[in-house]
Protein backbone atom coordinates (compact mmCIF):
# COMPACT_ATOMS: atom_id res chain seq x y z
CA UNK A 1 0.00 0.00 0.00
CA UNK A 2 2.89 2.69 0.79
CA UNK A 3 4.45 2.37 -2.64
CA UNK A 4 1.20 3.49 -4.22
CA UNK A 5 0.93 6.36 -2.16
CA UNK A 6 4.76 7.38 -3.07
CA UNK A 7 3.70 6.97 -6.34
CA UNK A 8 0.93 9.12 -6.68
CA UNK A 9 3.79 11.53 -4.52
CA UNK A 10 5.59 11.38 -7.10
CA UNK A 11 3.44 11.95 -9.54
CA UNK A 12 1.95 14.51 -7.96
CA UNK A 13 5.29 16.40 -7.93
CA UNK A 14 6.13 15.36 -11.61
CA UNK A 15 2.63 17.48 -12.43
CA UNK A 16 3.53 20.27 -10.48
CA UNK A 17 6.93 20.83 -11.16
CA UNK A 18 6.18 20.33 -14.89
CA UNK A 19 3.20 22.65 -15.07
CA UNK A 20 5.07 25.46 -12.97
CA UNK A 21 8.04 25.10 -15.73
CA UNK A 22 5.45 25.40 -18.70
CA UNK A 23 4.19 28.04 -16.86
CA UNK A 24 7.81 30.08 -16.81
CA UNK A 25 8.86 29.84 -20.38
CA UNK A 26 8.88 33.33 -20.77
CA UNK A 27 10.71 33.79 -17.83
CA UNK A 28 14.42 35.24 -19.21
CA UNK A 29 17.22 33.07 -18.48
CA UNK A 30 16.71 29.27 -17.23
CA UNK A 31 17.76 29.67 -13.97
CA UNK A 32 15.23 31.91 -13.08
CA UNK A 33 12.66 29.53 -13.40
CA UNK A 34 14.88 26.67 -11.28
CA UNK A 35 15.38 29.58 -8.31
CA UNK A 36 11.50 30.14 -8.68
CA UNK A 37 10.20 26.75 -8.80
CA UNK A 38 13.24 25.96 -5.78
CA UNK A 39 12.16 29.25 -3.60
CA UNK A 40 8.10 28.59 -4.41
CA UNK A 41 8.63 24.63 -3.27
CA UNK A 42 10.99 25.58 0.16
CA UNK A 43 8.03 28.49 0.52
CA UNK A 44 5.49 25.43 0.18
CA UNK A 45 7.07 23.55 2.48
CA UNK A 46 7.30 25.58 5.23
CA UNK A 47 3.62 26.87 4.62
CA UNK A 48 2.46 23.32 4.34
CA UNK A 49 4.09 22.48 7.69
CA UNK A 50 2.47 25.19 9.50
CA UNK A 51 -0.89 23.94 8.96
CA UNK A 52 0.08 20.51 9.41
CA UNK A 53 0.89 21.91 12.88
CA UNK A 54 -2.04 24.17 13.04
CA UNK A 55 -4.20 21.23 12.31
CA UNK A 56 -2.62 18.60 14.82
CA UNK A 57 -4.17 21.03 17.90
CA UNK A 58 -6.90 18.54 19.44
CA UNK A 59 -5.24 15.63 17.79
CA UNK A 60 -4.64 12.97 20.00
CA UNK A 61 -1.47 10.45 18.86
CA UNK A 62 -0.72 7.20 20.23
CA UNK A 63 2.75 7.90 19.96
CA UNK A 64 5.69 10.17 18.61
CA UNK A 65 6.49 7.69 15.77
CA UNK A 66 2.67 7.36 14.65
CA UNK A 67 3.25 11.16 14.58
CA UNK A 68 6.35 11.80 12.52
CA UNK A 69 4.96 9.04 9.66
CA UNK A 70 0.99 11.01 9.71
CA UNK A 71 3.09 14.29 9.64
CA UNK A 72 5.60 12.90 6.68
CA UNK A 73 2.62 11.76 4.85
CA UNK A 74 0.60 14.99 4.73
CA UNK A 75 3.61 16.89 4.01
CA UNK A 76 4.34 15.09 0.92
CA UNK A 77 0.57 14.75 -0.27
CA UNK A 78 -0.87 18.38 0.78
CA UNK A 79 2.74 20.33 -0.33
CA UNK A 80 2.08 19.82 -4.09
CA UNK A 81 -1.82 20.05 -3.83
CA UNK A 82 -0.77 23.49 -2.68
CA UNK A 83 1.61 24.27 -5.03
CA UNK A 84 -1.20 23.32 -7.89
CA UNK A 85 -3.02 26.25 -6.21
CA UNK A 86 -0.43 28.83 -5.79
CA UNK A 87 2.87 28.18 -8.13
CA UNK A 88 1.82 28.02 -11.85
CA UNK A 89 -0.71 31.11 -11.39
CA UNK A 90 2.07 33.03 -9.22
CA UNK A 91 4.55 32.12 -12.43
CA UNK A 92 1.77 33.69 -14.77
CA UNK A 93 1.53 37.11 -13.10
CA UNK A 94 4.89 37.27 -12.81
CA UNK A 95 5.70 36.87 -16.38
CA UNK A 96 1.96 39.03 -17.41
CA UNK A 97 3.98 42.06 -14.92
CA UNK A 98 7.61 41.70 -16.48
CA UNK A 99 5.84 41.57 -20.23
CA UNK A 100 3.66 44.15 -20.04
CA UNK A 101 1.10 41.67 -21.25
CA UNK A 102 -1.97 42.99 -19.09
CA UNK A 103 -2.86 46.34 -18.13
CA UNK A 104 -2.72 47.10 -13.80
CA UNK A 105 -6.27 46.62 -13.41
CA UNK A 106 -6.40 42.80 -14.69
CA UNK A 107 -3.11 41.72 -12.88
CA UNK A 108 -4.97 43.30 -9.50
CA UNK A 109 -8.01 41.14 -10.27
CA UNK A 110 -5.92 38.20 -10.97
CA UNK A 111 -3.64 39.24 -7.59
CA UNK A 112 -6.99 39.06 -5.37
CA UNK A 113 -8.85 36.21 -6.96
CA UNK A 114 -5.80 34.37 -6.55
CA UNK A 115 -5.48 35.58 -2.59
CA UNK A 116 -9.17 34.38 -1.86
CA UNK A 117 -8.34 31.29 -3.58
CA UNK A 118 -5.59 30.73 -1.28
CA UNK A 119 -7.05 32.25 1.63
CA UNK A 120 -10.23 29.68 1.14
CA UNK A 121 -7.59 26.64 0.37
CA UNK A 122 -5.61 27.31 3.63
CA UNK A 123 -9.49 27.06 5.28
CA UNK A 124 -10.69 23.89 3.85
CA UNK A 125 -6.68 22.51 3.94
CA UNK A 126 -6.64 22.94 7.70
CA UNK A 127 -10.05 21.52 8.87
CA UNK A 128 -9.41 18.71 6.26
CA UNK A 129 -5.63 17.56 7.56
CA UNK A 130 -7.09 17.76 11.06
CA UNK A 131 -9.59 15.15 9.99
CA UNK A 132 -6.88 13.23 7.50
CA UNK A 133 -4.82 12.61 10.75
CA UNK A 134 -7.94 11.13 13.09
CA UNK A 135 -8.80 8.90 10.16
CA UNK A 136 -5.29 7.55 9.91
CA UNK A 137 -4.91 7.44 13.53
CA UNK A 138 -8.23 5.37 13.53
CA UNK A 139 -6.83 2.94 10.96
CA UNK A 140 -3.69 2.33 12.71
CA UNK A 141 -5.77 1.88 15.97
CA UNK A 142 -7.94 -0.79 14.27
CA UNK A 143 -4.84 -2.42 13.03
CA UNK A 144 -3.30 -2.93 16.38
CA UNK A 145 -6.49 -4.19 18.09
Amino acid sequence: MNIVIYMIIILLFAVLLFWTWNNTKDFERTEQRILFIVIGIVILSILTLILFNISKIGVNYPNNNIMKEIRKMSLLLFMPINGFLSLPHIASIKTAISLGKENDEKIKKKIIILGIILVVGIVIETVYLKDFQNGIIQIVNTKTN
